[in-house]
């Protein structure tokens, strides 16, 4: 993804905002659980490239992929769709390296939440 694509769907916000029912505090708790959740999963996932336990990172990838595409983070989670399919196959290549710019990519998703969360 280049440095200048948004890495954060700006539709999705409306679309969460319509499934709350209208709710703008259950959005900002939505995406809050989210950036808690999304730390927890790249630690995972970084503790399983390190590892070298494969099969350890099928879960979280997992998750991390599915929160991130109903965040509007389809970059985010196209990785993590990727690293999930592979793990299951048993093989990643470049694991570490893949992990790290998932996490880097988290990050300029939390910006970006944070930027449409925030009142204009």
């Amino acid at each position: 993804m280049a440095e200048t694509e948004r890495a954060v769907d700006p539709a999705a916000m409306d679309r969460l905002l319509d499934m709350t029912g209208g709710d703008p505090a259950f959005v900002d708790e939505l995406v809050q659980t989210y950036l808690e959740d999304g730390v927890e999963q790249l630690a995972a996932m970084h503790a399983a490239a390190n590892d070298g336990a494969i099969e350890s990172l099928i879960r979280p990838a997992h998750s991390l992929k599915s929160n991130s595409a109903n965040m509007g983070a389809e970059g985010l989670a196209q990785i993590c769709r990727e690293l999930e399919s592979e793990a299951r196959s048993g093989a990643v290549a470049r694991v570490s390296e893949r992990v790290d710019e998932a996490a880097a990519l988290f990050e300029r998703v939390r910006t970006e939440l944070v930027a449409l969360r925030e009142p204009q």
